[in-house]
């Protein structure tokens, strides 16, 4: 028994179609991705900060990347988080101290100091309490690390600079820190000497990372605050002023020279956090589409030793090969 088959223009096209699609599945086959045939070599190999760096080719890829090695553009971190990490924290002052009355002809020793902490909170404590909660709390002296204005009682010491100091390690990251000036007035006598008149002025802080230096506070956004032993009105009515014009600070002696008080100055809290930068993205040197290129430079502009990464790519739909090629360049001064 025959069959017959008949067909309407319409199933012709599904027909005609169909084959179509049969025959290009049939010829389909995985495209042919070899590795790059790349290779690199720098003209110099040690060069001088800001004379750039020439990075010569042979061969070829589709696609080029490079690192240079810096922070920002490190390969090491091209698939990892880099890190903002705090080098140094810097802090610097000036300092003078001035004879006020007293008993004894002599300026009292050991009176002005330097400190931070990490371990003070005053959130909502009293007034009346505060002052004890600043003495509990634990300080680290950095006095002994500053060059202080000479101890002779004169009325026309001038400013000097204390100097710079790292305190970094003397501060907790995460955690509100402070920075004081404690002033102690002990009793007036032949032992002891006569009080003095401490000021400070000019002070920086600064942060140093790898992207540079940032201020985090100066003399004037400081937000300087007294806090006395004993109540306010056991001081003098000028033993602590904050200058309108240039911020300095001024602190002198109680009313009573026969005991021991102290006068701290505190700043504002401040807190050292570090940041997350994320992975490190290469710079684009050659994409798909350009020509063939035979050279690239960089310029630096900080000495050190660089771990230089070009990654060579070639790609399709199907996949990619790279190869990486890895020089070693010094950059001095």
């Amino acid at each position: 028994m025959g069959y017959i088959i008949s067909f309407t223009m319409d199933t012709h096209k599904y027909i005609v179609l169909f084959l179509v699609v049969l025959m290009g599945g049939g010829c389909s086959k995985e495209l042919k991705l070899v590795s790059p045939a790349f290779e690199v070599k720098a003209l110099q190999s040690t060069v001088k900060i800001g004379q750039p760096v020439q990075f010569d080719f042979e061969g070829d890829a589709d696609i080029v990347t490079f690192f240079s090695g810096e922070f920002g553009n490190d390969y090491y971190y091209s698939d990892k988080d880099s890190i903002i990490a705090l080098e140094r924290l810097n802090l610097s002052f000036q300092n003078q101290v001035r004879g006020q009355g007293g008993t004894a002809p002599f300026c009292q020793a050991d009176q002005f100091h330097v400190l931070v902490s990490s371990d003070l909170d005053l959130t909502g404590v009293p007034v009346d309490e505060q002052m004890d909660k600043i003495k509990k709390a634990k300080w680290i002296d950095l006095s002994e690390n500053y060059a202080w204005s000479p101890l002779n009682c004169s009325s026309t010491n001038p400013y000097i600079a204390s100097g710079v100091y790292n305190i970094a390690a003397h501060i907790t990251k995460n955690k509100r820190n402070y920075i004081a000036f404690r002033y102690t007035n002990r009793p007036n006598t032949m032992a002891n000497g006569k009080s003095a008149i401490w000021r400070f002025q000019a002070l920086t802080l600064s942060a140093v990372t790898p992207l540079g230096t940032t201020v985090l506070m100066t003399q004037g956004n400081a937000g300087w605050k007294p806090f006395y032993e004993g109540g306010i009105a056991s001081w003098m009515s000028n033993s602590f002023d904050l200058s309108a014009s240039s911020s300095a600070v001024t602190m002198r002696g109680p009313l009573t020279t026969t005991e021991t008080y102290e006068m701290w100055c505190l700043s504002n809290p401040f807190v050292i956090t570090d940041t997350n930068l994320g992975h490190n993205p290469g710079v684009a040197v050659k994409s798909f589409i350009d020509k063939p290129i035979r050279s690239y430079s960089h310029t630096y502009k900080k000495a050190g030793r660089y771990e230089v990464v070009f990654i060579a790519m070639n790609a399709n739909k199907d996949g990619k090969n790279e190869v990486l090629r890895t020089l070693q360049i010094t950059v001095e001064p």
